[in-house]
């Protein structure tokens, strides 16, 4: 999950800092619609792989395997490559990583439409995708602080949650409306295209950047102690710690609901329905997308934020254990109820996660230095990613031996004691209260330890 971003903005008394636009202009929009489209293409491509993979193997087992291997590389590129954003131009990098995607997705159509299947190119393939992947994610996060002024942060952070959200709820579709009458090998090749258009976008950019100074030493030594460098930065950053643990409990609790638990609930108790998957879980991102664009702005303004982010773990773990206990009310012959009062439950769950995710989000940006803004994001994301694999077989084994609504009443559970946590930290609601133009680079002011004496305080100058 990576907790992330917040409520109404308030205008910064210093003003726009040189070289931004005052509010989500040109900039934001090409960022934004390079995300957008950039996340679209992701998905179709992960899909596509699927059914090739399928198509020549029939083997789910080794499907499993090069999709986790992309997952795996995804995850570790947060962790071990969130420098490379703090240490050089974030237009670059993001280009870079796109024309990187659109030439292996290129290779890959290639190899498809000549009917040549290689297992080992396709996992190569799959890899080094999941590594641009999860380089150009968390820079294309840190990057809204750079183009838009401390005023429009928060309603940026809720357009990309938003945005997000409905690419990945549309992406499966169209791919799925594309492998039909095209195949797969079409798929992989209007994705590469889809790819090479959002470098394009990117290079029309004009993001700032502040030249940082170069350590003397160079190689892996270098490269290890800039990573182990943002670690260390959100470990001594007390309410990002927190907030990373609180994370990594979610995500834990979070992925295997739709992974593993829900799917196996509707085979257990609805076989034959699989519509019902569909359903409920579309449920889930249509909540993520009204919580981004609707009521986390509403809840902010009425509630404030640090009101907001504990009213959204409960929310969150409230939906999954109101889920668990419809599966016990509702008839295994009653589909259509249990769809309708599941829907409505992980709606409210997905409302949830995004009261949680755009706060916290915006919090980070603005309070982050910018020399360690991109390593913050994308080490709070590895935190979160890491535990994903081992919340599965935890939720499986559940599952199996109690039930799958058990499962769910217990995950939901987990998250709703995370509500009491948030709620009682004051160091989490002290930076979540205040105003957007306090919270400009509060954590270097709180915590200047954490971030040692490589924080360049350089004025911007554009590319």
């Amino acid at each position: 999950m990576t907790p992330s971003q917040p409520a109404a903005a308030q205008t910064s008394a210093a003003g726009p800092r040189a070289g931004r636009r005052p509010g989500p202009g040109r900039a934001f929009t090409l960022l934004q619609t390079a995300s957008f489209c950039g996340g679209m293409a992701t998905r179709c491509l992960e899909i596509a792989v699927a059914w090739w993979v399928l198509d020549q193997t029939g083997n789910e087992t080794l499907l499993g395997l090069v999709l986790g291997a992309g997952i795996a590389a995804d995850v570790l590129a947060r962790g071990a490559l969130g420098w490379i954003g703090d240490r050089f131009p974030a237009q670059r990098v993001i280009t870079c990583c796109f024309v990187g995607s659109a030439v292996i997705s290129g290779v890959l159509a290639g190899l498809a439409f000549a009917g040549v299947y290689n297992l080992a190119l396709v996992l190569v393939g799959v890899i080094l995708l999941g590594l641009c992947l999860g380089l150009r994610e968390p820079l294309l996060m840190s990057s809204i602080r750079s183009v838009v002024d401390t005023s429009s942060v928060a309603g940026a952070v809720r357009i990309r949650s938003a945005m997000n959200s409905l690419s990945s709820f549309s992406g499966p579709v169209a791919a799925g409306a594309l492998i039909g009458p095209l195949g797969y090998s079409a798929v992989l090749a209007v994705a590469c295209g889809v790819v090479a258009v959002c470098a394009a976008l990117v290079t029309m950019l004009r993001i700032p950047y502040a030249p940082k100074s170069r350590q003397q030493s160079s190689g892996v030594a270098s490269w290890a102690a800039e990573a182990a460098a943002g670690f260390r930065a959100i470990r001594h950053v007390v309410p990002e710690w927190r907030l990373a643990m609180l994370a990594m409990v979610v995500d834990f609790a979070l992925f295997p609901v739709f992974a593993v638990v829900v799917p196996a609930l509707v085979a257990s108790h609805f076989p034959g329905h699989t519509w019902v998957l569909s359903i409920v879980e579309s449920a889930f991102a249509v909540g993520m997308i009204l919580g981004s664009a609707v009521f986390v702005r509403w809840t902010n303004t009425a509630l404030g934020r640090h009101h907001t982010v504990p009213f959204g773990f409960a929310a969150l773990g409230a939906g999954f254990v109101g889920t668990g206990a419809a599966v016990i009310l509702t008839d295994a012959d009653s589909p259509f109820l249990f769809t309708a009062v599941a829907s409505m439950l992980l709606m409210l769950s997905g409302v949830g996660l995004c009261m949680v995710t755009v706060n916290t989000g915006t919090v980070r940006l603005l309070a982050t230095p910018e020399a360690f803004r991109n390593r913050m994001v994308a080490a709070a994301s590895f935190l979160s990613g890491i535990v994903m694999p081992i919340g599965s077989l935890a939720s499986g084994l559940l599952s199996r031996t109690s039930g799958e609504w058990f499962a769910l009443v217990s995950l939901g559970g987990i998250i709703c004691l995370c509500a009491g946590v948030a709620w009682a930290d004051r160091a989490i609601t002290r930076f979540l209260r205040m105003p957007d133009d306090v919270l400009e680079d509060a954590y270097l002011r709180e915590f200047p330890h954490a971030f040692g004496t490589a924080v360049p305080h350089t004025e911007k100058t554009p590319l």
